[in-house]
C-alpha cells in the first residue's frame, strides 16, 4: 500500500494536480490548507482534513480510520498547537489507538516514533515537499520525504 501524503499546498494547485494524477498512489492524504487546490481533482484515492486556511469548509479537522490494520489518524495540527510541540497531538492519537499520525501547519518536514506511534509532517507542499508512506502486508510502516520536480 502506497501512500502519498500531502499538506500546505497554498496555491500549488497545478503541481498538485500533477502529483495527484500520476496514479502512482493508492491513497492521497491532503493534510490541509489548500483544500481549494484540490477542486477539480475528482479521485476516491484522496482523504483530506481542512486546516486553519481553509475557510468554510466542510471537511472534518480530524480523521481516525484502519487502512490494512493500522489506525491512521490525519489532522492539520493547528488545534494541537503542533508550532509548539506534539504532545496534544500524540496524547489525542494514543486515546484513539492510532499507530500512524499524518499532520502539518509546521511547514516543516519531521518523522518521529513516541510511545509507538509514529508522527509524520510531510513539510509543505508549498516548497514541493511530500512524503510517502509504504505499509507492508504485516503492518510495517516504511517512510520516505520527497520533493516534486517542477
Amino acid at each position: 500500500m502506497k501512500i502519498c501524503v500531502v499538506s500546505d499546498s497554498h496555491g500549488r494547485k497545478k503541481s498538485l494536480e500533477e502529483l495527484v494524477g500520476s496514479n502512482n498512489f493508492d491513497y492521497i492524504f491532503f493534510l490541509g490548507d489548500g483544500l481549494s487546490d484540490l477542486r477539480g481533482i475528482d479521485s476516491d484515492k484522496i482523504k483530506k482534513v481542512s486546516g486553519n486556511c481553509d475557510f468554510f469548509s466542510d471537511e472534518a479537522e480530524t480523521l481516525v480510520f484502519d487502512i490494512k490494520g493500522v489506525k491512521i489518524m490525519m489532522t492539520h495540527g493547528h488545534k494541537f498547537k503542533v508550532k509548539i510541540n506534539t504532545s496534544l497531538l500524540l496524547k489525542y492519537a494514543k486515546e484513539r489507538g492510532a499507530k500512524l499520525v499524518c499532520y502539518g501547519h509546521t511547514h516543516k518536514s519531521n518523522l518521529e516514533v513516541v510511545d509507538g506511534v509514529m508522527l509524520l509532517n510531510p513539510g509543505a507542499f508549498r516548497d514541493y515537499k511530500y512524503a510517502v508512506v509504504d505499509i507492508d502486508e504485516r503492518g510495517g510502516i516504511g517512510v520516505s520525504f520527497e520533493d516534486y520536480h517542477k
